[in-house]
C-alpha cells in the first residue's frame, strides 16, 4: 500500500501541490487548514513594485501590467507570480523578514512600494518600510483535519505533512492537540522554510525539513 501524505495547503494551490505528490507516487490526501475569501481585484497601481506575501494575493491582480515587478515571499508564490503572466518577478527566501530585505536591496522603499496582503497582516512591514498596503483576501483556519487526513494518522499511514506556510503549521498542530489518539513521531514535517519549521516542535516529529517540500519528499519506493 502506498505511503500517505498530507498537503496542508488551501484551494488552489491544494490541487498543484496535491498532484505533484502522485506525481512522485505517494498518496496525496487534501488536509487544508485555511480557507481563502479573495477580495475584489485592486485597481491598476502607480508604483514602482508590488510585494506579494502568498500566491493568494495574485487574483487580486489581475488587471496589472505584466511589466510591473513583483516581489514575492518566497520560489512558489514566485512561480504563481510568473504563471499568471508577470515577467519582472524576484523571490525572496520565504519569509517577511527576507520579503523586506529583498525590496531594500533593490532600493524599492516607500510610497512606490505596495504590499498586496491577507486581511490583519502586514501593518508592520509596510510601516517599517513606509510602504503602500491593501488587504486582498481573507484567511480562516480551520478548526479540524480532514476526515481522511485523520483517519490515514490514527492508522500510521503517514510518510510526511507538507507545510507552506506558519499559519498553516500553527492551525495543524493545533488541530491535532484536539484530535486524540495521533502520534507524529514517526512522521516527516518537510517545510517551505525555516521560518515555517521554527512553528513547529522537533521533538514530536521524526524530522522537521526544509526547504522544497516535494524535494524532500522525494518519490516512493517499494
Amino acid at each position: 500500500m502506498k505511503r500517505s501524505v498530507l498537503v496542508t495547503r488551501p484551494l488552489p494551490g491544494l490541487t498543484r501541490t496535491a498532484d505533484a505528490v502522485e506525481a512522485q507516487g505517494w498518496q496525496a490526501i487534501a488536509c487544508p487548514m485555511l480557507r481563502i475569501e479573495l477580495f475584489a481585484p485592486l485597481p491598476v497601481l502607480d508604483v514602482d513594485a508590488i510585494a506579494i506575501t502568498s500566491a493568494n494575493a495574485i487574483p487580486a491582480l489581475s488587471v496589472q501590467p505584466r511589466e510591473r515587478r513583483i516581489f514575492a515571499v518566497g520560489s512558489v508564490t514566485a512561480d504563481a507570480a510568473r504563471d499568471a503572466g508577470f515577467l519582472h518577478v524576484e523571490a525572496a527566501e520565504g519569509d517577511a523578514v527576507s520579503l523586506a530585505e529583498l525590496c531594500r536591496a533593490r532600493g524599492v522603499t516607500g510610497p512606490r512600494l505596495f504590499l498586496a496582503c491577507g486581511h490583519g497582516y502586514g501593518r508592520e512591514w509596510a510601516r517599517d518600510l513606509r510602504a503602500s498596503r491593501d488587504e486582498v483576501y481573507r484567511v480562516e483556519k480551520a478548526g479540524a483535519l480532514s476526515e481522511q487526513a485523520l483517519d490515514a494518522l490514527i492508522h500510521e499511514n503517514v510518510e510526511a505533512v507538507l507545510f507552506y506556510s506558519g499559519e498553516t503549521a500553527a492551525a495543524f498542530m493545533a488541530a491535532c492537540e484536539g484530535a486524540p489518539g495521533i502520534r507524529l513521531a514517526a512522521i516527516r514535517a518537510l517545510c517551505l522554510s525555516e521560518a515555517i519549521a521554527a512553528r513547529l516542535s522537533k521533538k514530536k516529529w521524526r524530522a522537521v525539513e526544509w526547504p522544497d517540500p516535494l524535494e524532500r519528499l522525494g518519490h516512493f519506493e517499494l
